[in-house]
């Protein structure tokens, strides 16, 4: 074969190859995908209700509150449950009262004897049951007293049940009673509050309110034989 006929050859197969690459894309590099950003995934999850937001409680300061137990002429329903009075380490008296001893609003306040002994965790509990929407509400507080001659060393916390199951829903934190001074124990009950062991709140949490219980605990320290007052139980928003 002639180098003529060679050269004309090599330059069809050259041209036939570029025309097959062009036509078939070879070589040719794809756009990849944009991806969207972490705040739109979570909006449009939210829009299509594939995922919820999550919610966080409002750092505004709490400017209106309701008192819904005062202790000013009755107790309201508030007593010592059957339950609690059947279990050793359970160790309030059986009767709670209105006194005039001490009250942080008023002049009367809700009164419970009771009878802690030190080297092992035991507490008093007084709880009143009733139906409570709370949902249009921020916190919870109750305000407690305990004498000046009464040992450092007992904690207080709220402790809810809720919905339809009954859930025993209590503060995450206890918080210390000072001898001589009357303290208040708060929670927040919004979507997403941290405030309680091992539930976060969401937006049905207060609207079912069965249940509304004080708690006054000792862990193993000190020994005390007295008085216990509770007053003003209200929610803020």
């Amino acid at each position: 074969m002639s180098r003529l006929r060679i050269s004309a050859l090599m330059v069809f197969v050259a041209v036939f190859c570029i025309g097959t690459c062009t036509l078939s894309g070879c070589g040719k590099k794809e756009k990849a995908p944009k991806k969207t950003t972490g705040a739109l995934e979570m909006k449009e999850a939210a829009q299509t209700g594939k995922e919820e937001i999550p919610q966080t409680p409002s750092t505004a300061p709490i400017t209106e509150e309701r008192v819904y137990y005062d202790f000013e002429s009755d107790l309201n329903g508030w007593e010592v449950p059957l339950w609690a009075l059947g279990k050793s380490d359970y160790i309030a008296e059986e009767e709670v009262v209105l006194s005039e001893e001490n009250a942080s609003e008023g002049k009367s306040s809700m009164k419970v004897m009771t009878n802690f002994v030190s080297g092992k965790w035991n507490a008093a509990l007084v709880e009143i049951q009733q139906y409570l929407d709370l949902s249009r509400y921020r916190v919870i507080s109750a305000d407690l007293y305990i004498p000046p001659d009464a040992p450092v060393g007992l904690k207080a916390k709220i402790i809810l049940t809720v919905g339809d199951s009954w859930k025993f829903v209590e503060m995450s934190r206890s918080v210390p009673l000072i001898p001589g001074k009357w303290v208040t124990i708060s929670s927040n009950i919004e979507p997403g509050s941290y405030d309680w062991k091992r539930v976060i709140p969401d937006k049905n949490f207060a609207e079912d309110v069965r249940k509304v219980a004080i708690r006054i605990e000792c862990n193993r320290k000190p020994d005390y034989s007295g008085p216990i007052y509770v007053d003003n139980i209200r929610v803020g928003r």
